[in-house]
């Protein structure tokens, strides 16, 4: 990703290469843009781009609108030019609510959270083996369990300086106890037991004001755009 300026493309790839990562996502990279390809989500390709200028937007809103199953996020400030341009090209809008967050590790607790009921358990594993190819030195899922149930997880990758943060979820009964919060203290824990600097997430708007209580900073949104065929097939649903 090489648009838009020279720390917003870069903190963008570093998300990129440790969320791809920590999902076994096969990855490309081209003129201006990366791309995974998604078969547990979408089943196809998902593009990403950073702040692009209208040629290299054109050229990946032709490649997207080849498949109905693909998308294009655009992370950028410049929402209202992207869906214009993505009106322009065969796109639409399917969300602009997620943001690129960022935050500074040395801020963050480095000791796991105390649980405060003895029937909850703390599971954290590392995933892949010691021969397993990633370009992350570490990958880390947790989660807190009463007896089989989980009631909230998350992953975390170690890339470099940097600790990319992924699918923190709390189970739909279990929201709005603090088990959000517990969580991603245990991820980070885990993370700062490597000399990390920077940490990375793509936040939904759920997600969002947990890290922003943690010290996080919003980076910038994220827009969303796919093939208006696929569009008015979710407006179905």
């Amino acid at each position: 990703m090489t648009g838009g300026s020279k720390e917003l493309a870069h903190q963008a790839t570093e998300w990129f290469t440790g969320w791809s990562a920590l999902r076994s996502y096969q990855s490309r990279s081209g003129p201006g843009f990366v791309a995974a390809l998604s078969l547990d989500r979408s089943g196809d390709w998902e593009y990403f781009t950073c702040d692009p200028t209208a040629s290299v937007f054109s050229a990946l809103a032709e490649e997207v609108t080849t498949s109905t199953q693909r998308s294009l996020c655009v992370i950028g400030s410049d929402v209202h030019r992207y869906v214009k341009w993505a009106h322009q090209r065969g796109l639409g809008m399917v969300s602009t609510s997620e943001k690129l967050m960022v935050c500074a590790m040395e801020t963050q607790d480095n000791q796991d959270p105390f649980l405060g009921d003895p029937d909850l358990t703390l599971v954290v594993k590392k995933i892949g083996g010691k021969h397993s190819q990633s370009p992350c030195q570490a990958r880390f899922s947790a989660a807190i369990m009463r007896g089989q149930s989980i009631l909230a997880s998350g992953r975390v990758g170690i890339y470099g300086e940097t600790a990319v943060f992924d699918d923190l979820k709390t189970a739909a009964a279990h929201r709005r106890r603090g088990f959000g919060m517990l969580m991603m203290k245990t991820l980070t824990a885990r993370a700062l037991d490597y000399p990390v600097t920077t940490g990375l997430v793509v936040a939904t708007t759920a997600g969002q004001s947990l890290y922003y209580k943690l010290g996080w900073r919003n980076l910038s949104s994220v827009t969303v755009l796919v093939p208006k065929e696929r569009l008015a097939a979710l407006a179905r649903l």
